[in-house]
């Protein structure tokens, strides 16, 4: 192998990513920056992510989800181990002898493989989003995970070893695919460049704006131009329609719930339930529509 690391063998142990590791993470692009840079995380935008590289932006908190994922780092690799009859390694920060800010902090590497494993806890709710296990049917913001961690180490391969919903285990094989990677490679090398220059990359979102302009400047006003009309009259047009939609919605309910006046369910002729309308523990009757 290509790079120089040094061997970590606490195979037993959860990884506990220090200050000081968090710190050389803002160095240079992981791999679990990749799903953020390419605009497939629900958790951040690439402009936050160009705040956190550059030192100015928010102190992220351990979540919940995240806490209790390092805690079973270890026991998901041992599974792997246990039922793939190999011996995974875990290292330091491996960069990439190509170009510095290729980074990456794999959760383990199989040395008789020459692949990369990365271990994953994963909701119930995104099962389906998960193949059959031993596939490649992998969701997108882990394929862009581990086909960075293979541009970056050279291994042959990646294997994703996952828990999901806290009792399913299922492990997943990426086989290096060059043309992804170079695309992954290019948007990474176009956001470093951002960072290296202070050219932060374009807003996606509200919050991004409010991010940029925290606060405004007294007495300041603008002309509106074609485009900022285009998109104000299409504002308009959208609230319009939405108070429309929500009277003729009000007009249903008050339809749906004088038809089954005291009846606590309205079904159809297989007894299938379309509305729920049954009293809580308070008293009050609850309108809820079960599907149709």
């Amino acid at each position: 192998m290509k790079y120089h690391v040094s061997y970590n063998f606490n195979r037993g142990e959860a990884i506990v990513i220090t200050e000081e590791q968090r710190k050389e993470r803002a160095k240079g692009i992981g791999g679990s920056d990749m799903p953020i840079i390419l605009g497939l995380s629900n958790f951040m935008t690439p402009y936050q992510l160009y705040l956190e590289k550059i030192g100015e932006g928010e102190q992220r908190e351990e979540t919940e989800a995240q806490y209790w994922g390092n805690q079973l780092e270890a026991l998901i690799r041992q599974e792997f181990e246990k039922r793939n009859g190999v011996t995974v390694s875990t290292l330091e920060t491996i960069i990439s002898p190509f170009a510095d800010h290729m980074r990456g902090n794999i959760d383990g590497f199989i040395e008789e493989w020459n692949a990369v494993l990365e271990v994953k806890c994963s909701s119930s709710f995104m099962a389906h989003e998960w193949g059959e296990d031993g596939s490649d049917v992998i969701p997108m913001q882990y394929l862009v995970q581990v086909a960075h961690y293979c541009a970056v180490t050279n291994a042959e391969s990646a294997y994703i070893a996952v828990l999901i919903g806290g009792n399913q285990y299922r492990q997943f094989k990426y086989t290096r695919d060059h043309e992804l990677e170079m695309s992954l490679i290019d948007a990474a090398n176009k956001f470093w460049e951002c960072v290296t220059t202070r050219t932060p990359p374009d807003a996606t979102t509200i919050p991004d704006l409010r991010l940029m302009f925290p606060t405004h400047k007294e007495k300041k006003k603008i002309v509106v131009d074609s485009t900022a009309t285009e998109h104000l009259t299409t504002l308009l047009n959208v609230r319009k329609d939405l108070k429309e939609l929500s009277a003729i919605e009000e007009r249903c309910k008050f339809n749906i719930i004088k038809y089954m006046e005291d009846s606590e369910a309205l079904v159809d002729e297989s007894g299938k339930e379309f509305i729920s309308y049954k009293a809580n523990k308070k008293g009050s009757r609850t309108f809820l529509v079960k599907g149709i």
